[in-house]
Protein backbone atom coordinates (compact mmCIF):
# COMPACT_ATOMS: atom_id res chain seq x y z
CA UNK A 1 0.00 0.00 0.00
CA UNK A 2 2.61 2.67 0.95
CA UNK A 3 5.06 1.58 -2.16
CA UNK A 4 1.79 2.50 -4.30
CA UNK A 5 1.00 5.38 -3.14
CA UNK A 6 4.75 6.17 -3.58
CA UNK A 7 4.71 5.75 -7.16
CA UNK A 8 1.18 7.24 -7.27
CA UNK A 9 3.08 10.30 -5.63
CA UNK A 10 6.33 9.91 -8.14
CA UNK A 11 3.61 9.97 -11.37
CA UNK A 12 2.06 13.06 -10.00
CA UNK A 13 5.46 15.05 -9.34
CA UNK A 14 6.75 14.18 -12.77
CA UNK A 15 2.95 14.77 -14.17
CA UNK A 16 3.09 18.85 -12.85
CA UNK A 17 6.75 20.19 -13.11
CA UNK A 18 6.37 23.19 -13.08
CA UNK A 19 3.97 23.32 -10.02
CA UNK A 20 6.77 21.21 -7.91
CA UNK A 21 9.36 23.48 -8.98
CA UNK A 22 7.39 26.76 -7.94
CA UNK A 23 6.76 24.82 -4.53
CA UNK A 24 10.51 23.94 -3.89
CA UNK A 25 11.27 27.44 -4.42
CA UNK A 26 9.05 29.01 -2.27
CA UNK A 27 9.24 26.00 0.35
CA UNK A 28 13.06 26.88 0.53
CA UNK A 29 12.77 30.47 1.10
CA UNK A 30 10.17 30.36 3.42
CA UNK A 31 12.20 27.54 5.18
CA UNK A 32 14.78 29.87 5.65
CA UNK A 33 12.45 32.90 6.52
CA UNK A 34 11.22 30.43 9.30
CA UNK A 35 15.02 29.73 10.62
CA UNK A 36 15.63 33.35 10.65
CA UNK A 37 12.76 34.55 11.89
CA UNK A 38 13.61 31.80 15.10
CA UNK A 39 16.92 33.02 14.92
CA UNK A 40 15.79 36.81 15.66
CA UNK A 41 13.11 36.03 18.66
CA UNK A 42 15.73 34.14 20.10
CA UNK A 43 18.39 36.83 19.40
CA UNK A 44 16.21 39.30 20.67
CA UNK A 45 15.09 36.90 23.81
CA UNK A 46 18.92 36.57 24.80
CA UNK A 47 19.35 40.54 24.10
CA UNK A 48 17.12 41.38 26.82
CA UNK A 49 15.85 39.91 29.80
CA UNK A 50 13.00 37.64 30.96
CA UNK A 51 10.69 41.28 31.94
CA UNK A 52 11.75 43.05 28.79
CA UNK A 53 11.29 39.62 26.68
CA UNK A 54 7.66 39.56 27.65
CA UNK A 55 6.82 43.17 26.88
CA UNK A 56 8.80 42.50 23.44
CA UNK A 57 5.93 39.77 23.30
CA UNK A 58 3.21 41.26 24.00
CA UNK A 59 3.61 44.08 21.69
CA UNK A 60 4.70 42.14 18.93
CA UNK A 61 1.26 39.72 19.34
CA UNK A 62 -0.55 42.99 19.10
CA UNK A 63 0.98 44.19 15.77
CA UNK A 64 0.56 40.98 14.43
CA UNK A 65 -3.11 41.35 15.47
CA UNK A 66 -3.24 44.68 14.33
CA UNK A 67 -1.72 44.06 10.59
CA UNK A 68 -4.73 41.77 10.15
CA UNK A 69 -7.05 44.76 11.66
CA UNK A 70 -5.09 47.00 9.25
CA UNK A 71 -4.92 45.13 6.16
CA UNK A 72 -9.05 45.33 6.09
CA UNK A 73 -8.75 41.52 3.94
CA UNK A 74 -6.91 43.24 1.16
CA UNK A 75 -4.23 40.41 0.64
CA UNK A 76 -7.24 37.33 0.43
CA UNK A 77 -8.84 40.13 -1.99
CA UNK A 78 -5.91 40.87 -3.81
CA UNK A 79 -5.16 37.09 -4.02
CA UNK A 80 -8.45 36.75 -5.70
CA UNK A 81 -8.55 39.33 -7.97
CA UNK A 82 -5.32 40.10 -9.56
CA UNK A 83 -4.50 36.51 -11.03
CA UNK A 84 -7.50 37.52 -13.27
CA UNK A 85 -6.23 40.84 -14.05
CA UNK A 86 -2.99 39.87 -14.57
CA UNK A 87 -4.44 37.54 -17.19
CA UNK A 88 -6.51 39.65 -19.20
CA UNK A 89 -3.10 42.12 -18.87
CA UNK A 90 -4.93 44.66 -17.20
CA UNK A 91 -1.98 46.17 -14.74
CA UNK A 92 -4.10 49.68 -14.36
CA UNK A 93 -6.91 47.53 -12.64
CA UNK A 94 -4.18 46.17 -10.74
CA UNK A 95 -2.64 49.84 -9.98
CA UNK A 96 -6.08 50.97 -8.96
CA UNK A 97 -6.62 48.13 -6.27
CA UNK A 98 -2.94 48.99 -5.18
CA UNK A 99 -3.46 52.90 -3.92
CA UNK A 100 -7.11 51.71 -2.30
CA UNK A 101 -5.00 49.27 -0.36
CA UNK A 102 -2.71 51.98 0.48
CA UNK A 103 -5.06 54.71 1.62
CA UNK A 104 -7.18 52.15 3.68
CA UNK A 105 -3.76 50.92 5.54
CA UNK A 106 -2.38 54.63 5.81
CA UNK A 107 -5.85 55.57 7.36
CA UNK A 108 -6.65 52.58 9.91
CA UNK A 109 -2.50 52.71 11.06
CA UNK A 110 -3.17 56.62 12.08
CA UNK A 111 -6.64 55.36 13.71
CA UNK A 112 -5.24 52.75 15.76
CA UNK A 113 -2.11 54.82 16.46
CA UNK A 114 -4.36 56.97 17.92
CA UNK A 115 -6.58 54.76 19.94
CA UNK A 116 -4.17 53.18 21.37
CA UNK A 117 -1.79 56.16 22.64
CA UNK A 118 -5.38 57.76 24.31
CA UNK A 119 -5.61 53.55 26.03
CA UNK A 120 -2.31 53.45 27.36
CA UNK A 121 -2.12 57.16 28.58
CA UNK A 122 -5.58 57.08 29.89
CA UNK A 123 -5.01 53.49 31.44
CA UNK A 124 -1.11 53.03 32.21
CA UNK A 125 0.09 49.57 31.59
CA UNK A 126 3.31 47.86 31.73
CA UNK A 127 4.07 48.68 28.62
CA UNK A 128 5.36 52.07 27.68
CA UNK A 129 3.36 54.58 25.48
CA UNK A 130 6.41 54.50 22.96
CA UNK A 131 6.26 50.84 22.56
CA UNK A 132 2.91 50.61 21.81
CA UNK A 133 3.30 53.74 19.06
CA UNK A 134 6.33 51.41 17.79
CA UNK A 135 3.76 48.45 17.71
CA UNK A 136 1.37 50.35 15.79
CA UNK A 137 3.65 51.10 13.21
CA UNK A 138 5.17 47.68 12.65
CA UNK A 139 0.73 46.85 12.27
CA UNK A 140 0.72 49.40 9.80
CA UNK A 141 3.99 48.05 8.10
CA UNK A 142 3.63 44.01 8.35
CA UNK A 143 -0.27 44.92 6.51
CA UNK A 144 1.54 46.44 3.53
CA UNK A 145 4.44 43.52 3.24
CA UNK A 146 1.49 40.80 3.59
CA UNK A 147 -0.03 42.75 0.20
CA UNK A 148 2.83 43.23 -1.70
CA UNK A 149 3.82 39.30 -1.58
CA UNK A 150 0.26 38.29 -2.47
CA UNK A 151 0.02 41.19 -5.67
CA UNK A 152 3.74 39.79 -6.45
CA UNK A 153 2.87 36.03 -6.44
CA UNK A 154 -0.05 37.09 -8.72
CA UNK A 155 1.88 38.39 -11.07
CA UNK A 156 3.98 34.93 -10.84
CA UNK A 157 6.98 36.82 -9.08
CA UNK A 158 8.30 34.93 -6.16
CA UNK A 159 11.12 35.24 -5.42
CA UNK A 160 11.20 38.53 -5.44
CA UNK A 161 8.49 39.03 -3.49
CA UNK A 162 9.02 37.00 -0.54
CA UNK A 163 13.02 37.46 -0.30
CA UNK A 164 12.78 41.04 1.20
CA UNK A 165 10.90 40.89 4.25
CA UNK A 166 11.00 36.93 5.06
CA UNK A 167 14.95 36.96 4.38
CA UNK A 168 16.47 39.85 4.28
CA UNK A 169 14.66 42.03 6.84
CA UNK A 170 14.93 39.33 9.38
CA UNK A 171 18.63 39.51 8.87
CA UNK A 172 19.26 43.12 9.43
CA UNK A 173 17.10 42.81 12.67
CA UNK A 174 19.01 39.63 13.85
CA UNK A 175 22.45 41.39 13.19
CA UNK A 176 20.66 44.79 15.36
CA UNK A 177 19.67 42.62 17.91
CA UNK A 178 22.91 40.27 18.09
CA UNK A 179 25.42 43.67 17.32
CA UNK A 180 23.46 46.05 19.91
CA UNK A 181 23.11 42.91 22.99
CA UNK A 182 25.14 44.72 25.41
CA UNK A 183 24.44 48.19 24.92
CA UNK A 184 23.08 49.93 28.24
CA UNK A 185 20.35 51.25 25.95
CA UNK A 186 18.86 48.35 24.40
CA UNK A 187 15.01 47.27 25.11
CA UNK A 188 12.22 46.01 24.07
CA UNK A 189 11.36 49.78 22.19
CA UNK A 190 15.05 49.78 20.77
CA UNK A 191 14.45 46.22 18.91
CA UNK A 192 10.74 47.75 17.21
CA UNK A 193 12.35 50.84 16.35
CA UNK A 194 15.09 49.03 14.48
CA UNK A 195 12.60 46.81 12.98
CA UNK A 196 10.15 49.58 12.21
CA UNK A 197 13.09 51.47 9.89
CA UNK A 198 14.00 48.43 8.28
CA UNK A 199 11.60 46.85 7.09
CA UNK A 200 9.93 50.20 5.87
CA UNK A 201 13.26 51.08 4.08
CA UNK A 202 13.20 47.19 2.14
CA UNK A 203 9.04 47.75 1.45
CA UNK A 204 9.82 51.05 -0.66
CA UNK A 205 12.68 49.40 -2.47
CA UNK A 206 10.43 46.48 -2.95
CA UNK A 207 7.75 48.74 -4.56
CA UNK A 208 10.43 50.76 -6.45
CA UNK A 209 11.25 47.51 -7.94
CA UNK A 210 8.59 45.89 -9.14
CA UNK A 211 6.05 47.55 -11.24
CA UNK A 212 2.76 45.12 -10.36
CA UNK A 213 3.05 46.82 -6.68
CA UNK A 214 2.65 50.40 -7.74
CA UNK A 215 -0.21 52.48 -6.93
CA UNK A 216 -1.78 53.58 -10.37
CA UNK A 217 -4.27 56.12 -11.64
CA UNK A 218 -6.56 55.06 -13.54
CA UNK A 219 -9.98 54.09 -12.38
CA UNK A 220 -10.80 50.07 -10.68
CA UNK A 221 -12.49 47.13 -13.33
CA UNK A 222 -16.20 47.20 -13.14
CA UNK A 223 -16.13 44.13 -10.55
CA UNK A 224 -14.16 46.15 -7.94
CA UNK A 225 -16.33 49.08 -8.13
CA UNK A 226 -16.74 50.33 -4.36
CA UNK A 227 -19.71 48.70 -3.31
CA UNK A 228 -18.51 45.11 -4.29
CA UNK A 229 -14.99 45.61 -3.29
CA UNK A 230 -16.45 46.68 0.11
CA UNK A 231 -18.83 43.86 0.70
CA UNK A 232 -16.37 41.28 -0.20
CA UNK A 233 -13.37 43.20 1.70
CA UNK A 234 -15.42 42.95 4.87
CA UNK A 235 -15.88 39.21 4.77
CA UNK A 236 -12.85 38.90 4.18
CA UNK A 237 -11.79 41.05 6.69
CA UNK A 238 -13.60 39.42 9.39
CA UNK A 239 -12.29 35.75 8.16
CA UNK A 240 -8.53 36.94 8.65
CA UNK A 241 -9.12 38.47 12.22
CA UNK A 242 -10.76 35.53 12.98
CA UNK A 243 -7.41 33.46 12.26
CA UNK A 244 -5.13 35.38 13.65
CA UNK A 245 -7.19 36.03 17.21
CA UNK A 246 -6.19 32.83 19.16
CA UNK A 247 -2.64 32.85 19.31
CA UNK A 248 -1.93 36.60 19.82
CA UNK A 249 -4.66 37.17 22.27
CA UNK A 250 -3.45 34.32 24.22
CA UNK A 251 -0.40 35.96 25.08
CA UNK A 252 -2.25 39.42 25.41
CA UNK A 253 -4.39 36.85 27.51
CA UNK A 254 -1.50 35.30 29.61
CA UNK A 255 -0.20 38.38 30.31
CA UNK A 256 -3.51 39.57 32.00
CA UNK A 257 -3.83 36.54 34.08
CA UNK A 258 -0.34 35.18 34.72
CA UNK A 259 2.48 37.66 34.46
CA UNK A 260 4.45 39.46 31.69
CA UNK A 261 7.35 36.84 32.09
CA UNK A 262 4.79 33.82 31.37
CA UNK A 263 3.41 35.97 28.36
CA UNK A 264 7.38 35.71 27.02
CA UNK A 265 7.38 32.06 27.78
CA UNK A 266 4.30 31.64 25.74
CA UNK A 267 5.28 33.86 22.91
CA UNK A 268 8.84 31.69 23.00
CA UNK A 269 6.66 27.98 22.48
CA UNK A 270 4.25 29.64 19.95
CA UNK A 271 6.64 31.17 17.83
CA UNK A 272 8.29 27.60 17.83
CA UNK A 273 5.70 25.86 17.56
CA UNK A 274 4.40 27.58 14.20
CA UNK A 275 7.61 26.60 12.73
CA UNK A 276 5.28 23.82 11.74
CA UNK A 277 2.72 25.91 9.61
CA UNK A 278 5.19 27.25 7.53
CA UNK A 279 5.35 23.96 5.35
CA UNK A 280 1.73 24.39 4.78
CA UNK A 281 2.08 28.24 4.50
CA UNK A 282 4.66 27.79 1.73
CA UNK A 283 2.32 25.21 -0.17
CA UNK A 284 -0.49 27.72 0.33
CA UNK A 285 1.72 30.68 -1.06
CA UNK A 286 2.32 28.57 -4.62
CA UNK A 287 -1.83 26.90 -4.76
CA UNK A 288 -3.75 30.17 -3.95
CA UNK A 289 -3.22 31.67 -7.34
CA UNK A 290 -4.15 28.45 -8.51
CA UNK A 291 -6.75 27.85 -6.72
CA UNK A 292 -8.48 31.24 -8.19
CA UNK A 293 -8.06 30.56 -12.10
CA UNK A 294 -8.92 26.78 -11.57
CA UNK A 295 -11.99 27.68 -9.78
CA UNK A 296 -12.68 30.13 -12.19
CA UNK A 297 -12.29 27.47 -15.01
CA UNK A 298 -14.59 25.00 -13.13
CA UNK A 299 -11.79 22.63 -12.96
CA UNK A 300 -12.72 21.10 -9.40
CA UNK A 301 -10.66 17.97 -10.50
CA UNK A 302 -7.33 19.31 -11.43
CA UNK A 303 -7.73 21.67 -8.25
CA UNK A 304 -8.59 18.75 -6.02
CA UNK A 305 -4.97 17.05 -7.75
CA UNK A 306 -3.19 19.82 -7.12
CA UNK A 307 -4.47 20.51 -3.86
CA UNK A 308 -3.84 17.31 -2.27
CA UNK A 309 -0.36 16.72 -3.84
CA UNK A 310 0.93 20.28 -2.03
CA UNK A 311 -0.63 19.35 0.88
CA UNK A 312 1.05 15.78 1.17
CA UNK A 313 4.52 17.41 0.01
CA UNK A 314 3.92 20.19 2.85
CA UNK A 315 2.96 17.65 5.63
CA UNK A 316 6.44 15.14 5.13
CA UNK A 317 8.95 17.40 6.26
CA UNK A 318 6.25 18.50 9.20
CA UNK A 319 6.17 15.24 10.61
CA UNK A 320 10.05 14.78 10.81
CA UNK A 321 10.19 18.79 12.93
CA UNK A 322 6.85 17.28 14.97
CA UNK A 323 9.12 14.07 16.04
CA UNK A 324 11.80 16.63 16.85
CA UNK A 325 9.20 18.43 19.18
CA UNK A 326 8.29 15.56 21.54
CA UNK A 327 11.26 14.43 21.61
CA UNK A 328 13.61 17.07 22.73
CA UNK A 329 10.71 19.90 24.01
CA UNK A 330 12.79 21.17 26.62
CA UNK A 331 15.62 21.12 25.06
CA UNK A 332 14.38 23.33 22.37
CA UNK A 333 13.10 26.17 24.68
CA UNK A 334 16.01 26.07 26.37
CA UNK A 335 17.33 27.84 23.66
CA UNK A 336 15.63 31.14 24.07
CA UNK A 337 17.35 30.92 27.41
CA UNK A 338 17.54 28.70 30.41
CA UNK A 339 14.76 30.22 32.14
CA UNK A 340 12.30 28.89 29.08
CA UNK A 341 13.87 24.91 29.97
CA UNK A 342 10.98 22.64 31.01
CA UNK A 343 8.56 23.96 29.08
CA UNK A 344 8.55 21.48 26.67
CA UNK A 345 5.29 20.09 27.33
CA UNK A 346 4.01 23.38 26.21
CA UNK A 347 5.17 23.51 22.98
CA UNK A 348 3.80 19.85 22.28
CA UNK A 349 0.64 20.54 23.02
CA UNK A 350 1.01 23.94 20.86
CA UNK A 351 2.33 21.71 17.97
CA UNK A 352 -0.15 19.06 17.92
CA UNK A 353 -2.78 22.03 17.61
CA UNK A 354 -0.85 23.46 14.94
CA UNK A 355 -0.46 20.12 12.53
CA UNK A 356 -3.86 19.77 12.10
CA UNK A 357 -3.55 22.05 9.54
CA UNK A 358 -0.82 19.92 7.31
CA UNK A 359 -3.67 17.42 7.71
CA UNK A 360 -6.66 19.15 6.30
CA UNK A 361 -4.63 21.25 3.79
CA UNK A 362 -5.46 25.01 2.16
CA UNK A 363 -8.55 24.56 3.84
CA UNK A 364 -8.95 28.48 4.88
CA UNK A 365 -7.49 29.27 1.51
CA UNK A 366 -9.63 26.89 -0.25
CA UNK A 367 -12.69 28.73 0.90
CA UNK A 368 -11.86 31.68 0.61
CA UNK A 369 -10.87 31.61 -3.27
CA UNK A 370 -14.76 29.56 -3.50
CA UNK A 371 -16.30 32.41 -2.20
CA UNK A 372 -17.33 30.74 1.01
CA UNK A 373 -15.78 33.48 2.99
CA UNK A 374 -18.98 33.85 5.18
CA UNK A 375 -19.19 30.07 5.93
CA UNK A 376 -15.80 30.10 6.97
CA UNK A 377 -15.99 33.10 9.15
CA UNK A 378 -18.67 31.54 11.37
CA UNK A 379 -16.72 28.25 11.53
CA UNK A 380 -13.09 30.47 12.91
CA UNK A 381 -16.17 32.36 15.34
CA UNK A 382 -17.73 29.69 17.03
CA UNK A 383 -14.14 28.39 17.36
CA UNK A 384 -12.69 31.47 17.90
CA UNK A 385 -15.46 31.99 20.82
CA UNK A 386 -14.99 28.91 22.29
CA UNK A 387 -10.98 28.77 22.65
CA UNK A 388 -11.27 32.38 24.19
CA UNK A 389 -13.65 31.59 26.96
CA UNK A 390 -11.38 27.83 27.05
CA UNK A 391 -8.01 30.32 27.77
CA UNK A 392 -9.18 32.15 30.29
CA UNK A 393 -11.15 29.12 32.30
CA UNK A 394 -8.01 26.99 31.33
CA UNK A 395 -5.54 29.69 32.08
CA UNK A 396 -6.85 30.72 35.74
CA UNK A 397 -6.93 26.68 36.06
CA UNK A 398 -4.22 25.54 34.79
CA UNK A 399 -1.83 28.45 34.22
CA UNK A 400 0.35 28.49 30.56
CA UNK A 401 -1.08 24.79 29.71
CA UNK A 402 -4.19 25.43 30.10
CA UNK A 403 -3.64 28.52 27.62
CA UNK A 404 -2.04 26.29 25.40
CA UNK A 405 -4.11 23.44 25.30
CA UNK A 406 -7.43 25.51 24.17
CA UNK A 407 -5.07 27.47 21.44
CA UNK A 408 -4.52 23.67 20.04
CA UNK A 409 -8.37 23.19 20.35
CA UNK A 410 -8.99 26.33 18.12
CA UNK A 411 -6.80 24.69 15.13
CA UNK A 412 -8.25 21.44 15.68
CA UNK A 413 -12.41 22.49 15.51
CA UNK A 414 -11.62 24.97 12.93
CA UNK A 415 -9.88 22.91 10.23
CA UNK A 416 -11.70 19.85 10.61
CA UNK A 417 -15.03 21.97 10.28
CA UNK A 418 -13.63 23.90 7.17
CA UNK A 419 -12.81 20.48 5.65
CA UNK A 420 -16.07 18.58 6.02
CA UNK A 421 -18.03 21.90 4.68
CA UNK A 422 -15.30 22.03 1.09
CA UNK A 423 -16.13 18.67 0.86
CA UNK A 424 -19.71 18.35 1.46
CA UNK A 425 -20.56 21.78 -0.33
CA UNK A 426 -17.42 21.71 -3.21
CA UNK A 427 -17.07 17.79 -3.33
CA UNK A 428 -13.58 18.65 -3.15
CA UNK A 429 -10.99 16.73 -0.42
CA UNK A 430 -8.63 19.21 0.16
CA UNK A 431 -6.72 17.61 2.56
CA UNK A 432 -5.29 14.28 2.89
CA UNK A 433 -8.03 13.03 5.38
Amino acid sequence: MLLGRLRSLRERVRAQPELIGRTAIVLLIKLGAAGLSYAMFIAIARALDAEAFGSFGLAFSAATLGAVIIGFGQKAYILRRAPVLFAARNQAAVGALNRRALLVFALMTILIGGLGLLAVTAWPTTLPAGLWLWATGAAGLFALAEYQQSTARSAGIFIRALAPRDLVWRILVIAFAVGAASATWMSAQSIFAALVLSLAGLLLAQQAWLPPLRPGLAAPAVDDRSRVWLTASVGLWGVAIIQALIPNLSVLAAGFILDVDTAGLLFAALRTAMLLQIFQMAANLVIAPSIARLQAENNLIKLQTESRLITLLAALPLAGLLIIFALAGDWVMSIFGPEYAGSGSILLVLALGFSTNAVCGPTAQMMESLHDERALFVILTVSAAISTVLIFILGFAFGVLGVAVAVSLHSVMWNLAAYIRIWRRHGIRVGLI
